[in-house]
């Protein structure tokens, strides 16, 4: 999360992809970066949370999460 806000202020157009047990965390650290508004995408189960998923996994999440990604580094930022 931290890294994509850092991206961000330096002027990177960044998206932080956080899996649903870790959205606790990343909204604390939005918080605590200043940016609560700073939207992310989301991985959910049946995919665990430490992102040890197999090669077809890892494809299905991409394929998924890949059009939402682009809208989100193609948006207009304020």
């Amino acid at each position: 999360m931290r890294d994509a806000i850092e991206l961000e202020w330096a002027g990177v157009p960044s998206v932080a992809l956080i899996h649903t047990a870790m959205a606790g965390s990343a909204d604390s650290m939005k918080r605590l970066s200043g940016v609560p508004d700073y939207p992310y995408l989301t991985v959910t189960y049946p995919h665990i949370p430490t992102a040890h998923w197999t090669a077809d996994e890892a494809k299905e999440i991409a394929k998924a999460l890949a059009p939402k990604v682009i809208k989100a580094l193609t948006k207009k930022r304020a």
